[in-house]
């Protein structure tokens, strides 16, 4: 089965695996982990076992039609109505051969009320031949109505030894790997993320920088840093959240203070903001 080959919760993986095995595996299933635990690639992996496929790549790509991907949309990542509502229609016809059939929900939390309510019958009423696997990164934001009709599965970080002979089956830079797991702990999609590209490295090398600049209440060198993301609004966002999980790793009352205003700055650039302003005011505010 493909999902063994997923790195760590072994227990949650003989449990799916398990109940697929005998026939009682839920029709709606809900995996949450943070970002960069691979809750995405998990349903994916699930996803292949359930309907017997070995290609996830075919799967990812959308070219195999017993397995439909619906993601949000814009910088919000909204799941719009519309998209639920075009399950609903494919999924009153039955598969031709009894074939499986999965549906994958990506961060589910980007539901609103009317594509969370466009969803619901058929959570309540499933088709025999459809599992539907719902992923987030933010479970307290799940709608309660989506979560009471769900099972629900909480990926964890592997240990550290699974981490390193995940790497070293990758043939990467252990001293590298080692560094990063200094800020991103057991997070092997962060990890991974940062050694499989210089740019996302250099985001990460610029929150470093700007950790040390909120340490010293160097507004100047913040603002200056932050300026150069002033037309690159996403790439601003990875380095704020870089910065947070290197404030969770140094844990203080300033890093508190820091996690707070990021969380606040995150928000405001998902909406149609000033970014020179949003820059600057937040440069002024983790440096004060």
């Amino acid at each position: 089965m493909l999902l063994n080959s997923f790195t760590g919760n072994n227990n949650i993986k003989e449990s799916l695996l398990g109940a697929l095995a005998s026939g009682r595996l839920s029709h709606g299933l809900l995996l949450c982990g943070e970002k960069g635990m691979g809750v995405n690639y998990f349903a994916l992996l699930l996803a292949a076992d359930i309907t017997g496929s070995t290609d996830t790549d075919g799967i990812a790509a959308g070219r195999n039609p017993l397995v439909q991907i619906i993601k949000g949309e814009g910088a919000s990542g909204l799941i719009r109505v519309d998209k639920i509502r075009r399950i609903n229609e494919n999924v009153n016809y039955s598969s031709i051969n009894g074939e499986k059939r999965v549906i994958i929900i990506e961060n589910c939390e980007n539901f609103n009320l009317n594509s969370a309510n466009a969803l619901l019958k058929n959570l309540e009423e499933p088709k025999d031949d459809i599992t539907y696997i719902l992923t987030t990164n933010n479970p307290r934001s799940i709608l309660a109505t989506i979560r009471s009709r769900c099972a629900v599965y909480t990926l964890t970080v592997p240990t550290q030894p699974q981490v390193l002979d995940y790497f070293r089956a990758q043939s990467a830079d252990m001293q590298a790997v080692e560094g990063l797991m200094a800020i991103y702990g057991e997070n092997i999609g962060k990890i991974a993320s940062a050694l499989g590209s210089e740019k996302r490295y250099s985001i990460l090398q610029d929150a470093v920088s700007l950790h040390e600049c909120v340490k010293k209440g160097d507004t100047y060198r913040a603002a200056k840093l932050c300026y150069t993301y002033n037309k690159h609004k996403d790439d601003f966002r990875l380095m704020l959240e870089d910065l947070r999980d290197i404030c969770h790793r140094n844990l203080s009352t300033k890093s508190i203070q820091t996690i707070n205003i990021i969380q606040k700055y995150s928000e405001i650039l998902l909406m149609n903001v000033n970014l020179n302003l949003a820059i600057e005011n937040f440069a002024v505010e983790i440096t004060k």
